[in-house]
C-alpha cells in the first residue's frame, strides 16, 4: 500500500495493488507496471485487461520449476536458454514449446502460478510504490490472467456503480437550459 497527497486538495490517499489493478483494467493501459518497496522491485507487463508476465525477485523462474518437477533436463534448459539469447524475444515457454518439450498447458500452469505468486508477494510488501509506464507490449501468445481476478467482487461492484451514477437519465441540455445554468 502507498501514501500518495493529492496537491490540490492536500488529502492523503493510499492504493493498494488491487486499486492500481482496477485502474488499470478500468482504462485498458498497455505497458510495465513496477512496484517497488524499499529494495525491493517488480513488475508486471499489461495488456489492457491482462496480466501477461510478473516478475518477481523472490519467485522462481519457469525454467528452474520445470527442472525440478522432472519435465525438462538441466542440460534442455541451458540450451533453451542459448537459444533464447540468440533470437528476438520469445519467453522460455513459447521455445520449449517449438522444440516439443513441454506442453501448452504446463506452461500456461507454470506463468499463471508465478503470477499469482508475484501478487501475494507485492501484496505483503509495506510502503509500495507504484509506477506504470506505457509501453507498445503484444501478448505472445494466449497466456495470461485477468487483473479482476485480483480485485475483491465488492470493489468492482461499487465501482461499477460508482461509474454508472453518472449516466443517468438526466434531461437533455437545451439551450435554454444552457443559458440558465451559465447565467443563474
Amino acid at each position: 500500500m502507498t501514501a500518495k497527497k493529492d496537491k490540490t486538495t492536500n488529502n492523503t490517499f493510499e492504493l493498494t495493488l488491487q486499486d492500481v489493478f482496477l485502474l488499470l483494467g478500468a482504462r485498458e493501459r498497455i505497458g510495465e507496471l513496477t512496484i517497488e518497496s524499499g529494495n525491493n522491485i517488480g513488475t508486471f507487463l499489461i495488456y489492457r485487461r491482462k496480466i501477461l508476465q510478473a516478475f518477481s525477485p523472490y519467485s522462481r523462474a519457469i525454467g528452474d520449476l520445470l527442472v525440478e518437477n522432472g519435465m525438462i533436463s538441466e542440460s534442455e534448459l541451458i540450451e533453451t536458454l542459448n537459444i533464447q539469447k540468440r533470437s528476438a524475444y520469445i519467453p522460455l515457454g513459447g521455445i520449449l514449446l517449438k522444440m516439443g518439450k513441454v506442453s501448452f498447458e504446463i506452461v500456461e500452469m507454470m506463468v499463471h502460478e508465478q503470477i499469482r505468486q508475484a501478487v501475494k508477494e507485492y501484496q505483503s510488501w509495506n510502503n509500495a510504490n507504484f509506477s506504470f509506464l506505457d509501453k507498445d507490449i503484444k501478448p505472445y501468445d494466449r497466456i495470461h490472467l485477468m487483473l479482476n481476478e485480483f480485485i475483491p467482487p465488492p470493489t468492482i461492484e461499487s465501482a461499477l456503480a460508482f461509474l454508472s451514477a453518472g449516466k443517468r437519465s438526466d434531461p437533455p441540455l437545451t439551450e435554454e437550459s444552457a443559458i440558465t445554468i451559465v447565467n443563474p
